[in-house]
């Protein structure tokens, strides 16, 4: 029988016309499969593996085949530890042999307890290109331990910016400047490597008795992260020697001097912790370039190990650093400047000025980009701690530029040659004149 409305007189309705016959109950319908094919799994996972097997390989090769007693190819590679490359080795056979017979030494540089390296005074080269006077400081002239009546006594502490590597005596910028200004005694008592810390406590060695009337502060850019450093190889691993040094550190706002380890404090024992590889272990505590970067489990891969040589030269930027003044290079190396000042004021000189200092990266980057990054991040935070400046960086960069044009050149190698160390002097004498201490 219909089950439609018609018949009672109700309107057609389509809806209500449907009637359901009955019958079996209906089976339900199978849910379809969300999983893949066999096929396309396998397929997925062939794309996961293959590059995962290449990698895997990759590192095992350059594991086994291509880094050597921690270097890539002859290049040093994290985790870095007491040979950082193979011009070390050199370095401990010399020291091995003058060890062995004092007089084979043919360097001025010597073993220092305090500062962890020096100059040797009277010393001077076979080839006459430079000396050490017995005050121990650069140059052909030597001088009195009292200012001379009438002299104006200039003292130059610094790195090898001040000591002027690659340069004979006569074209050091200090030598330079005596040569214009015959009533002037600019005594130079920069070395090679050392950081600002280290030239503070020489100034405290060795030149605050000598009469001083003006101190002039050296400071290569980089030194700000020199100034957290303990083992020089852990900061600069391509350094030629494994030297160490010591430094300060903060506590309560004070600088505290972290001295060189009681083992460490004889040039035998510093070769024999080299040669032991406990170098590094015995300068760990406060040297805040250990494990930077830190690889973790992953010092064991050859493909991250080398992937951390670069990220180590980014972490060792001057310019990354002195951005970060809440870290500790930057507030330790601000500190140093500020008690370095006072104290230079406080032994009788009348100035006591940073004179900083670029390399020749830094003026190539000034030239081609304008980019002078030093005023905003150093010259600033200088000013800002009351600290006098002196610029060579920017007395450096239209000189520079004239030399490129001209296809001449400034620097000798790495370090400035005697145009650029004649800027210097010049740019030193200008604001001798200019601050009316002439």
């Amino acid at each position: 029988m219909p089950c439609t409305g018609v018949e009672v007189g109700l309107p057609r309705d389509p809806v209500l016309e449907y009637c359901p016959v009955p019958g079996p109950p209906m089976s339900p319908q199978p849910t379809p499969s969300r999983s893949r094919p066999p096929e396309k799994r396998r397929r997925r996972w062939r794309l996961l593996l293959v590059p995962l097997v290449a990698l895997i390989l990759s590192d095992i090769a350059i594991s086994t085949l291509l880094i050597r007693r921690g270097f890539f190819l002859g290049r040093p590679i994290p985790p870095f530890r007491s040979i950082t490359n193979p011009s070390q080795h050199d370095w401990l056979d010399r020291q091995r042999r003058e060890l062995a017979d004092p007089d084979a030494g043919s360097g001025p540089g010597r073993f220092d307890p305090v500062l962890g390296w020096s100059f040797r005074p009277g010393f001077a080269s076979q080839s006459g290109l430079y000396r050490i006077g017995v005050l121990g400081s650069r140059g052909p002239r030597e001088y009195a331990r009292e200012k001379p009546e009438g002299t104006l006594r200039i003292l130059c502490f610094g790195d090898s910016f001040t000591y002027c590597d690659e340069v004979p005596d006569r074209d050091a910028w200090p030598a330079l400047l005596e040569a214009r200004e015959p009533e002037l005694e600019a005594i130079n008592f920069g070395v090679s490597g050392y950081g600002t810390d280290q030239a503070l406590m020489r100034f405290r060695r060795e030149g605050r008795e000598l009469g001083a009337d003006v101190v002039l502060i050296g400071m290569l850019l980089e030194n700000v992260g020199r100034n957290a450093n303990r083992y020089r190889a852990l900061w600069h691993p391509w350094t030629p020697g494994a030297v160490i040094k010591p430094r300060y550190v903060l506590e309560g706002g004070e600088l505290v001097l972290v001295p060189l380890p009681e083992a460490l404090r004889t040039r035998e024992g510093l070769v024999r912790a080299v040669e032991q590889d406990r170098a590094v272990d015995l300068l760990a505590e406060h040297e805040y370039w250990l494990r930077r970067p830190d690889l973790g489990l992953l010092r064991h891969s050859g493909v991250a190990r080398v992937l951390g040589a670069l990220r180590a030269r980014q972490l060792r930027d001057p310019r990354r650093l002195w951005s970060l003044p809440e870290e500790e290079p930057c507030r330790v190396t601000l500190a140093i400047l500020e008690t370095f000042q006072r104290e230079a004021l406080e032994a009788g000189a009348r100035r006591a000025p940073v004179l900083l200092f670029p390399r020749e990266a830094t003026l190539r980057a000034a030239v081609d980009e304008d980019d002078r990054w030093w005023r905003e991040r150093v010259v600033a935070a200088l000013e800002g701690r009351g600290i006098d400046t002196l610029e060579a960086c920017s007395a450096l960069v239209e000189p520079y530029r004239k030399a490129r044009e001209r296809s001449v050149e400034l620097f000798a190698g790495s370090h400035l040659d005697r145009r650029g160390n004649a800027v210097v002097a010049e740019a030193v004498r200008e604001w001798l004149r200019r601050e009316g201490i002439r």
